[in-house]
């Protein structure tokens, strides 16, 4: 064993008694009459390996429990079946209107002082029932202001349309800009994580050039 540092880390470190092992080696080699330095050194070799391994068990033992990892309070929400249309999705408005609050607010498209705004929604919602009745009205003078605005070869800026807007007219606005790119109508892009959104104007599923 002492001599087979191939196969050493099958061996069970604390079933190997070293001192044993060594005085008979020391024994064997006083009845040649000579020491043999390369079997002495690989002999001290092993021996450090072994206690080295039984070190590193002795504190591995000693080590605190770990901690169970923590469950993430994220709220997820339940997956939509394909296809995808806003007409006949069971999500409701107070969940949608939450869950852009929280993406511009994270992505720093509002304003500091709508930091209070998510306690606030109920407000929101009452404001945003009336809007939604209407949303089809909306969207189309929200459309027509887009192509006014629209200048050959240039995006449009999200931050720039909203202007001086309030978190709702941002809400409001971001989700015309959904219902008008998943009909097509217009193309989103986000060139920095947490910057501006470029809108661009699409007609028949290809970009307006004038």
């Amino acid at each position: 064993m002492l001599f087979d540092l191939l196969h050493l880390h099958r061996v069970k470190p604390w079933d190997v008694h070293l001192a044993e092992l060594l005085t008979g080696l020391m024994g064997e080699m006083r009845g040649r009459g000579y020491i043999d330095f390369s079997v002495s050194g690989t002999a001290l070799l092993t021996s450090a390996v072994l206690l080295r391994m039984k070190s590193e068990l002795v504190l591995k033992m000693e080590e605190p429990p770990k901690p169970p990892p923590e469950r993430p309070t994220d709220y997820v929400p339940p997956p939509l079946a394909f296809p995808i249309r806003y007409q006949s999705t069971t999500t409701s408005l107070e969940e949608v209107l939450k869950g852009i609050l929280e993406v511009l607010k994270a992505e720093r498209l509002l304003p500091v002082g709508t930091s209070q705004l998510v306690s606030r929604t109920p407000a929101v919602f009452e404001q945003g029932d009336d809007w939604l009745v209407k949303i089809e009205e909306e969207m189309k003078a929200f459309y027509n202001r887009l192509m006014k605005e629209t200048v050959r070869d240039r995006s449009l800026s999200f931050l720039k349309l909203l202007g001086d807007g309030d978190a709702v007219q941002a809400v409001r606005m971001f989700i015309m800009l959904l219902f008008l790119a998943f009909e097509g109508k217009v193309g989103l892009n986000q060139l920095d994580e947490f910057g501006d959104i470029e809108i661009e104007m699409r007609k028949d599923g290809s970009a307006v050039s004038d």
